[in-house]
């Protein structure tokens, strides 16, 4: 009866730290992309905007603004 007892406590035991060993991951939660507005400079003619990509800028009247490609092809 001893042995019978120990064995079911061991088991039991062995239960509950496999048990707690497996943790569930909190669900992800989606974040909105908002728009990107805006670009540092980071020397003439090259600045880096909201997100974190290598821009053109051009002179114009004074201020650096961002190269616009127009062209469809």
């Amino acid at each position: 009866m001893k042995r019978v007892s120990v064995i079911l406590t061991l088991g039991l035991v062995g239960l509950m730290v496999m048990g707690a060993e497996h943790r569930s991951s909190a669900p992800e939660k989606k974040v909105a992309k908002k728009a990107c507005v805006g670009y540092t400079i980071i020397e003439a003619s090259k600045g880096i905007d909201c997100n974190g990509d290598t821009i053109k800028l051009v002179r114009t009247a004074g201020f650096y603004e961002r190269v616009r490609n127009d062209d469809p092809s």
